[in-house]
């Protein structure tokens, strides 16, 4: 069940190649498109929330935190623009479980919400923020 929270959402896309990043019909498109699906389908169901930000870091590995989009997201979660950070896959955000708690402790300290739509996490529910736990305990 979807609470009516009204997030003020943002979108993190990333590829690693820049290969990948200027394929016209590659997956910083798809990936784009599957994030805003997915916040208007949960919008027809409740209140769930505005698309405030799209953050994409084309070609640039998630092997750490030096990318600038990612930066001028975090900045922008810790200046509490952003209260959920929307992915389609876990590693878009991060390759590294250090930099993933790092970020996850920034956000939920400011509460920001995370959600992958590939890995099924979801910490706008309690039962979500359980399986981010345990998934991350399992690493």
């Amino acid at each position: 069940m979807l609470n009516n929270q009204n997030y003020n959402v943002a979108l993190y896309i990333r590829v690693s190649t820049e290969e990948q990043a200027a394929n016209a019909e590659g997956s910083l498109k798809s990936q784009e498109q599957r994030l805003r699906g997915a916040i208007d389908f949960r919008n027809r169901q409740g209140n769930f929330g505005e698309l405030v930000g799209v953050y994409i870091d084309a070609g640039i590995s998630a092997k750490d935190m030096n990318r600038p989009r990612l930066q001028d997201m975090l900045r922008d979660i810790r200046q509490k623009k952003i209260n959920l950070v929307m992915v389609t896959e876990i590693t878009r955000l991060s390759r590294n479980n250090r930099d993933f708690l790092e970020m996850w402790d920034m956000m939920r300290d400011l509460g920001c919400r995370f959600m992958s739509l590939g890995n099924d996490f979801d910490t706008t529910t309690a039962a979500g923020e359980m399986l981010l736990f345990q998934m991350m305990n399992l690493s």
